[in-house]
């Protein structure tokens, strides 16, 4: 890629990731609770950079920080030692993702941010600004890349597109002799 279209397109993630970063920070206000964490900033460098990655794409982004999520709340409830419950959620998390086909690597922390905050918030506390989180950064890059790539994400493989002959144009041989 030549030079001057990777400073544009380095530009333009940059700038978008500040936007991103910036309402966020905002809507804790609105919100009440913090919808910014780690994760969702790795998520939105894949949205943005890597955005036909199997792994960006939205059914992985949501379910897959939604299921370690709930998994790692699962885990603060029923598992006493902390140190052992992260552990055990961390190795769920990534066999759970594997399973249901939602693998996405930024969710693959959330068993440690969890573990890291607070254990005695209620389970909505994370699971909703996950859930907000993760639906905010797909739309975010929806509209960035239909803005500044010209093109619909999530990227899907290129279909040919269909054939623009229509059957009357066709020639139809009329004289079949048997």
């Amino acid at each position: 890629m030549h030079l001057k279209h990777r400073l544009r397109d380095a530009t333009l993630a940059g700038l978008a990731a500040f936007t991103a970063v910036i309402v966020l920070s905002y809507l804790k206000d609105w919100t009440h609770f913090i919808v910014l964490s780690a994760p969702l900033g790795a998520t939105l460098v894949l949205l943005l950079l890597l955005p036909s990655a199997p792994l960006s794409r939205p059914k992985h982004v949501i379910l897959g920080h939604l299921l370690t999520t709930i998994l790692t709340i699962i885990g603060l409830k029923f598992i006493p030692d902390p140190m052992i419950g992260l552990a055990v959620c961390f190795g769920l998390s990534f066999t759970l993702m594997v399973l249901t086909d939602t693998l996405h690597p930024p969710a693959g922390a959330n068993p440690i941010l969890i573990y890291l905050a607070d254990p005695e918030l209620a389970p909505l506390d994370f699971i909703l600004p996950t859930l907000f989180g993760t639906l905010f950064m797909v739309g975010f890059a929806s509209v960035y890349h239909y803005i500044f790539t010209h093109r619909r994400y999530p990227f899907g493989p290129k279909v040919p597109k269909a054939s623009k002959i229509k059957e009357a144009d066709t020639p139809v041989n009329i004289n079949t002799k048997p």
